[in-house]
């Protein structure tokens, strides 16, 4: 039983090795002396700017150092050896994938003295040719996102084309349906912290809308990426969700839609039902939530310095009221009837041209394109009679029946993460999101007479 536990263990500590390969970056590196000479054996450190994560290596014989597996975020790189100043560089922004060079050049002098270096607003990708873009947290921040979508961020990436970035779309699990350097819309993978986020049914479409205020970052790759990714020929869109770091950190947001804003739609101005034309759709939309992230800790007892265990936990209801109308073609009373005289006016308002009713057993016209009663079967009187009747002194262009039914849609969005450092060299992260969706559809076949109602976990 023992052995068995432990091969269980041993799986799930190197499964969770190779997942964060995915949502990680690398940071590497020469150290040098002055004259260019490679340091052996120096000690280099990297710390995680928002949690204090610490990582420690030695440069090799070469000189050469690397981290190959760091979360995102911004990170601070330490280099030193005996007889050198210590060498240290803060800000070094790294993304999900992304490797960066970090070369510290020490000079001459007592261990106790600093030589600090600003970094560059960006570091350039010498190691991989992927071509990218990457949304940043900020950027997700200050954009203004109609619907809180992120999805439609990916727009930002020249080569990518499809929808717009203002869809008001809040509720969807759509990818998208972008073209991504001329790919069909089916053939780009979306991915939230290195797991495939869409599904292999239902039009590759994702198990649920990311809650914005959750995204880190969000990095599209267009071309030339890495092997590593695969799965899909027409790029990727890669989320990547927050931690909890050192401090507490909060956020409330409240998001609304209402009809007592909104002006009346072309459509139902030309209603002769007065509560179309008088008023535009009651519309109710309500998007609020929360989220908090910051360490797990008891005073003087576990992970007293807040550097060890993290969480990050979000909340996001949509709640969404908004009448659909409809407008659609249906038999006139004449036509229930069997009389289609009115279609040989060749003016007539469903098809613009004179049609002819034709016996199909003679090949010859009805008179007066009227069917005889004898030949209408009871059993297509009533399917006739399963359409709804034409609304009264409403017509745009062939379309004579209008009509307004309630819709609903409730979607809730959980997303809670948490992560341990167990050491400078191995760390455990845990993400689950949650995405229930409970809404209906009053025009299933376009007409009103199916009404679905549907309930979708996407867990």
């Amino acid at each position: 039983m023992k052995r068995t536990l432990a091969v269980v263990l041993c799986f799930v500590l190197l499964g969770g090795t190779v997942w964060a390969q995915f949502d990680s970056g690398q940071i590497s590196g020469f150290v040098r002396d002055a004259s260019g000479s490679v340091i052996v054996g120096a000690n280099v450190t990297a710390t995680n700017e928002g949690n204090g994560e610490l990582h420690r290596t030695t440069t090799n014989s070469n000189g050469y150092y690397v981290f190959p597996t760091l979360v995102v975020g911004a990170y601070t790189i330490a280099a030193e050896a005996p007889g050198f100043k210590k060498f240290v560089q803060r800000q070094i922004k790294l993304n999900a994938a992304a490797k960066v060079s970090v070369d510290a050049d020490l000079a001459v002098g007592a261990l106790a003295d600093v030589v600090e270096v600003t970094a560059s607003t960006s570091q350039v990708q010498a190691e991989t040719g992927q071509v990218g873009r990457i949304i940043e947290s900020r950027q997700i921040q200050d954009l203004t996102l109609n619907g809180r979508n992120p999805i439609y961020l990916a727009l930002l990436k020249p080569g990518v084309r499809g929808s717009a970035i203002g869809t008001f779309d809040p509720d969807s699990v759509s990818n998208g349906g972008f073209s991504i350097n001329g790919s069909r819309g089916d053939e780009y993978l979306v991915t939230v912290d290195g797991a495939v986020a869409t599904r292999t049914r239902s039009s590759v479409s994702m198990l649920g809308a990311q809650d914005v205020d959750t995204v880190a970052e969000v990095q599209v790759l267009t071309a030339d990426y890495a092997a590593e990714y695969g799965r899909s020929s027409g790029g990727q869109i890669r989320f990547v969700t927050k931690s909890g770091g050192r401090d507490f950190h909060g956020n409330l947001v409240e998001n609304f839609r209402n009809s007592a804003l909104d002006a009346n739609s072309w459509t139902r101005n030309k209603s002769p039902n007065p509560d179309e034309f008088a008023r535009p759709p009651a519309l109710r939309f309500n998007d609020y939530g929360f989220n908090i992230g910051g360490p797990i800790f008891v005073p003087h007892h576990f992970n007293a310095d807040r550097s060890k265990l993290f969480f990050f936990w979000a909340e996001e209801w949509i709640k969404r009221r908004d009448p659909n109308t409809a407008t659609g073609t249906v038999p006139t009373p004449a036509m229930r009837n069997g009389d289609f005289s009115e279609l040989l006016d060749p003016k007539n308002v469903f098809f613009r041209k004179a049609r002819i009713a034709t016996d199909p057993t003679t090949k010859q016209q009805f008179p007066n394109n009227v069917v005889p009663q004898s030949l209408i079967s009871p059993n297509g009187r009533a399917l006739l009679n399963a359409f709804p009747l034409p609304t009264a002194g409403f017509q745009q262009g062939s379309a004579n029946w209008i009509v307004t039914q309630p819709h609903f849609s409730d979607l809730r969005k959980d997303t809670v993460k948490i992560d341990y450092l167990i050491s400078s060299k191995h760390r455990l992260s845990f993400r689950g999101t949650h995405v229930p969706w409970e809404f209906d559809s009053p025009f299933e076949g376009a007409l009103d007479r199916f009404h679905a109602l549907w309930s979708r976990p996407n867990r």
